[in-house]
């Protein structure tokens, strides 16, 4: 007798599922993508495209790190910036990149489609994932790092015997050293900020990719300040 036929196979076991993000994630989702676009093409035509590769050259790690891990070294061991600001900052810099690169692997957020028609190419390679903006977490700690450790670099330039440096701060600054610190911590903010939006400009990222970010690096640098600190205590 003829053999049974197999009932054909359905077309739903043949074709892998994909897990849509709740109904008020993908509202967010998509306003965030929405907002994104409009303020890229909006500052695209206005901002230097110099200006924008520098800010993401200065704070990518691989520029960051040796640059920073230099000065560290080249710090006499006594000075309080080397314990108090270099040594957060090298520290740091380690913490947020396996950070990064747990949340962005478990995440797999995308980049924005549009950047990869763009005609702002990376200076530096960079991964397929976005969320969260691993340069504005470093800008981000950068800065709060220097804000929050501002009273160790007050002490650190009083004690500076450079005599070109303590003209300079008498000649401009009246010998304040305090003002002398809050305008270099004003700097790197401004700095700091400007890289912030620079990622939203360039394409690379959505705002909400920067804007977790920017909180993961200042949490960042708190946990690290703390760290170090019941190290020395």
């Amino acid at each position: 007798m003829g053999k049974h036929s197999r009932p054909p196979k359905s077309s739903s076991s043949s074709t892998t599922t994909t897990t849509l993000p709740p109904p008020f994630l993908r509202h967010i989702l998509n306003l965030d993508a929405t907002l994104s676009l409009y303020i890229h093409t909006l500052t695209k035509p206005l901002t230097p495209r110099p200006l924008l590769r520098l800010l993401e050259l200065i704070a990518d790690f691989r520029f960051f790190f040796p640059v920073t891990l230099s000065l560290f070294l080249a710090t006499p061991p006594s000075s309080s910036l080397r314990s108090h600001l270099l040594l957060p900052l090298l520290l740091c810099s380690i913490l947020d990149l396996l950070f990064i690169a747990l949340i962005k692997s478990i995440v797999r957020r995308s980049r924005p489609p549009y950047a990869k028609h763009d005609e702002y190419n990376a200076v530096v390679s960079v991964d397929n994932f976005s969320f969260p903006s691993g340069h504005s977490s470093r800008v981000s700690f950068i800065a709060s790092i220097f804000y929050l450790s501002r009273t160790f670099i007050v002490d650190a330039v009083s004690d500076l015997n450079h005599p070109r440096v303590a003209l300079l701060i008498h000649r401009w600054i009246r010998g304040d050293e305090v003002l002398a610190v809050t305008l270099l911590i004003s700097v790197v903010w401004f700095w700091a900020l400007s890289t912030l939006i620079s990622r939203v400009v360039l394409g690379r990222h959505y705002v909400l990719d920067v804007f977790v970010g920017g909180c993961l690096g200042y949490l960042e640098a708190l946990l690290t300040l703390y760290i170090i600190k019941l190290q020395l205590l």
